[in-house]
């Protein structure tokens, strides 16, 4: 009964952590929800949280023609534990309380999802970010591959990608990397359910013949 009562408790507390978000646009980083209801045997953490990733991730269209699309995308990002670097900028942002009201002006140039929440569902929000060349998605827990093909919404100008220990990719969404065509920098490693590393290799060395490519 004590558990039970500690697994309630845990799920009415994210439920108003929820509510708050919604109305608030408090930040809210969904990895660290995790540890809220680890102990809890009886909470169908998978389900549960993949749920609340959805919530998390939407896109708010609103918002994007509200501030434009790399203040949203960047509100996106940050939302769910990654980090962003402006163009012109050398350090990363990575705090959404000192993302300042009139940052609306600046655009994103790098992304750093490592250990985010972020997910297929948000991946939209990269439309109309012009000037973004560079994305690292390591250890994302929530990344599947139907968020790969997604990233095309910045192939004029993505020169650089890093995937890393991310769980949930495959062959198939390697394979949806090969129409980023102005890649310069392709590095895909610890992803352990790869299963023809060679013959990704050879398609994307065919497809990306000006990039350096990084498979192991």
């Amino acid at each position: 009964m004590a558990d039970q009562s500690q697994c309630l408790q845990a799920y009415c507390k994210l439920v108003q952590l929820i509510r708050i978000i919604e109305g608030t646009m408090m930040p809210c980083i969904l990895n660290g929800f995790l540890t809220t209801t680890n102990h809890c045997r009886k909470v169908p953490n998978r389900e549960f949280f993949y749920w609340l990733t959805i919530i998390f991730n939407r896109v708010d269209y609103e918002r994007i023609q509200s501030v434009g699309p790399d203040r949203a995308c960047t509100e996106w990002l940050l939302k769910n534990g990654a980090s962003v670097r402006w163009k012109g900028f050398s350090e990363h942002l990575k705090d959404y309380n000192k993302l300042q009201s009139d940052e609306n002006r600046y655009y994103i140039q790098a992304i750093d999802g490592t250990d985010s929440g972020i997910t297929h569902v948000g991946f939209p929000y990269l439309v109309g970010c012009r000037y973004i060349d560079e994305i690292k998605l390591i250890r994302c827990r929530y990344l599947y591959n139907t968020a790969l093909p997604l990233l095309s919404a910045v192939k004029d100008t993505l020169t650089t990608l890093e995937i890393k220990e991310c769980k949930s990719i495959t062959d198939q969404g390697v394979r949806s990397l090969k129409n980023l065509k102005n890649l310069k920098t392709l590095k895909i490693t610890d992803i352990p359910y790869l299963e023809d590393k060679a013959s990704l290799r050879r398609e994307l060395i065919e497809a990306l013949p000006s990039c350096t490519i990084e498979l192991k």
